[in-house]
């Protein structure tokens, strides 16, 4: 009785064993969930608040022209959209007969302050465009004045060299994360580590690490006194865009190249709060002053909505649930053709 009890030990022991080596040589190897090398692949870039800096280049050539226009698209997550950036690409090409090149430097969450550096970045890689398109989105006020007002940098001469990542305490906090579960040896331990930080600590947490949440980015053109409340945040955001103008047009031949778009929101399709308690309409107003002041072609949909999505306004042309009010595919193919269509080179 002994012996047999003995023997199911040690094959239980055993088993346990070879399930466990199984399971930790899996892990090893799987590219499922990443558990290692998170030392040597520290996420902060020293000018770019976030994003690894690349552009995305595709070439509009319908025609077979050999006469190239170079243009250089920025903007958040909006412009990111390929199906956006594809609109504008193509449409271009095929009114002016050119090959047109596009170097998309979209990237999530940016802002004016991201977009001038990325510009700048852009200029460096590929010399100088023959137009540039900044989309200015409804959120960029709120990003600019919570987000990267603070860890902005300036050199001695006043210019602005970077937006760095290491002053916002919830990515560090996210980081340290997966830097304590690394640090374990086994590859089980760490996948425990995951589950317990992301699946416990993160949610019970993440309010004492201050990331802005919806209501803090959009108070700047929610609320209803806004214009009045916020004039700090309003003449700090029309300081950015200014800047960036000044910077960026010497990327092209003058500020009259220089084309920057908008698109309002779903909840900003009404000019008052008061006939809808929707968005007013901060955003352009801003641009409206910005194209006064420097010359840049301001091309502001808000104006032009119905002619651009017609009766598909309400029913096909926002992603469905979106608080930040993305367009769907159709939608932002129509809004790329429309800025395409003013785009005069």
């Amino acid at each position: 009785m002994f012996r047999n009890l003995m023997i199911k030990v040690v094959a239980g022991i055993g088993i346990s064993v070879l399930l466990f080596a199984a399971a930790e040589g899996f892990l090893r190897v799987q590219n499922y969930v990443q558990l290692d090398g998170f030392r040597d692949q520290h996420p902060w870039h020293k000018v770019l608040h976030h994003g690894s800096g690349k552009f995305v280049l595709k070439d509009y050539n319908p025609s077979g022209s050999k006469n190239r226009i170079k243009l250089l698209l920025l903007g958040d997550s909006w412009m990111e959209d390929s199906h956006l950036s594809g609109a504008i690409g193509n449409e271009l090409a095929v009114k002016s007969q050119k090959d047109v090149e596009v170097i998309n430097g979209g990237n999530s969450s940016y802002a004016p302050t991201l977009y001038m550096l990325k510009a700048r970045q852009a200029y460096q890689k590929f010399g100088k465009f023959d137009a540039i398109v900044v989309n200015i989105d409804t959120t960029d006020i709120g990003d600019e004045w919570v987000r990267y007002k603070i860890p902005k940098f300036r050199d001695q001469s006043g210019r602005i060299v970077a937006v760095p990542f290491n002053r916002d305490v919830n990515s560090e906090y996210l980081w340290n994360g997966k830097l304590w579960a690394e640090d374990s040896d086994l590859y089980l331990v760490r996948l425990i580590k995951f589950a317990f930080f992301y699946k416990v600590l993160v949610p019970m947490l993440y309010k004492f690490t201050y990331c802005p949440d919806y209501a803090t980015l959009m108070c700047y053109v929610f609320a209803p006194d806004a214009r009045t409340r916020y004039q700090k945040a309003e003449k700090y955001f029309d300081d950015r865009l200014m800047e960036m103008v000044d910077e960026i047009s010497q990327y092209t031949n003058g500020p009259g190249l220089v084309y920057v778009t908008h698109h309002p929101h779903q909840r900003g399709l009404v000019s008052r709060v008061d006939d809808g308690q929707l968005y007013l309409p901060i955003i352009s107003e801003a641009i409206a002053r910005l194209g006064k002041k420097t010359g840049v072609q301001v091309l502001d949909a808000r104006k032009h909505i119905r002619e651009i999505d017609g009766d598909k306004l309400l029913t096909d042309t926002y992603v469905k649930d979106d608080p930040f009010s993305h367009l769907n595919s159709d939608g932002a193919t129509r809004y790329g053709k429309w800025i395409a269509d003013q785009i005069a080179l």
